[in-house]
């Protein structure tokens, strides 16, 4: 240990920090003060971060990289984890710990499949940075699951009778916004995205190559399709053919009065108009699944459906299929139910 010019005692300490030795430097007016504080740093060491921690880091670089719109749900399930888990040392969670606070968060909200996994999926990804960074050397999450028989929150599709508005609507506050989106199938933020530049008359096909996404704020933000799926190719079918003016245009289809792309209160605000004076009860995503029961009904397979629809997984798009034929069924049982045997020969009389 040695004495500084300004009179600071100094000790110079090799620490190993994330696999990596380095120098650490501890400084102090006494020799008792520096020896404590290498004391008190080696015992934070052994202990290793908390949960808070090391969660607070990784959301801290992982919220950058991740869709605006996935971060939303993200962030309430990265608040509840840190209340709950944030004061354990990561080296001393165990499955059973993460397990206990899923089945408890489950309990007291009653969430659905979906909100459950989102939770989990929060602590797994801080844990599976804390195994890369050192901090441990097993994920305590790999082996934890949802408990099961939660509610799946079911996929709704637009009545016949929605859509039967949308077909002749479009002269209502945005009714062409509500009539493309039945007969593309493509997202509210792919929609938003579309640019003239982006159809193709003589070959009757729309190029999908970007989405608009709205921050806390509202303003729109160009981004990328979330996955390769999301970059396809979608033909034009002849109803909304029929529609589209010949003449070469340019900019966004669907552009805010400024010339650029609409701010998401100026969405809100227009699909209040249209449902107003349209009468219509369904939404923008219920509406795109209106298009999945075209190719449904068109005898299109769930392979080809997941290609026009841009689903990453063919499973989202069976899922949306297995619903579609269940409707269908449950009508038929109330078609078939309404009938009655009419004796022919008292028809004769």
């Amino acid at each position: 240990m040695t004495k500084r010019e300004d009179g600071l005692w100094q000790q110079r300490i090799t620490v190993e920090e994330r696999g990596r030795k380095k120098q650490k430097y501890f400084y102090g007016r006494t020799k008792r003060e520096v020896l404590d504080k290498i004391r008190n740093y080696k015992e934070k060491a052994e202990a290793g971060p908390t949960f808070e921690e090391v969660a607070d880091e990784w959301w801290e670089k992982h919220e950058k990289e991740i869709a605006h719109n996935t971060a939303k749900p993200y962030r309430p399930a990265v608040k509840r984890a840190i209340e709950e888990l944030g004061a354990m040392r990561i080296k001393e969670l165990r499955p059973v710990d993460i397990k206990k606070f899923i089945e408890k968060f489950v309990k007291e909200t009653s969430a659905a499949q979906k909100t459950a996994k989102t939770q989990l999926t929060v602590v797994n990804l801080a844990c599976k940075y804390a195994v890369e960074n050192g901090f441990i050397d097993a994920n305590p999450c790999r082996d934890v699951s949802i408990p099961k028989g939660l509610k799946k929150e079911p996929r709704k599709i637009a009545s016949d009778e929605d859509i039967a508005i949308v077909k002749k609507s479009r002269d209502c506050t945005f009714g062409d916004f509500a009539f493309w989106t039945i007969y593309t199938g493509l997202r509210r933020g792919e929609l938003m995205g579309l640019k003239w530049e982006d159809i193709d008359l003589k070959e009757r096909t729309i190029s999908v190559r970007r989405s608009i996404y709205h921050d806390d704020h509202g303003a729109p933000h160009i981004k990328e399709p979330k996955t390769a799926a999301g970059i396809r190719t979608v033909p034009i079918l002849d109803a909304l053919y029929a529609t589209i003016d010949e003449r070469k245009k340019r900019g966004w289809v669907f552009p805010a009065p400024d010339g650029g792309p609409l701010w998401s209160g100026q969405i809100e605000w227009r699909l209040k108009l249209y449902a107003r004076e349209s009468g219509i009860k369904s939404t923008p995503h219920q509406m795109r699944h209106a298009f999945a029961t075209m190719l449904f009904d068109a005898g299109i397979d769930a392979k080809d459906a997941q290609a026009l629809l841009g689903h990453a997984q063919e499973s989202t798009t069976r899922d949306i299929y297995t619903h579609i034929r269940e409707s269908r069924a449950k009508k038929i049982r109330e078609q078939i139910r309404s009938i009655d045997y009419e004796d022919p020969k008292k028809k004769s009389v």
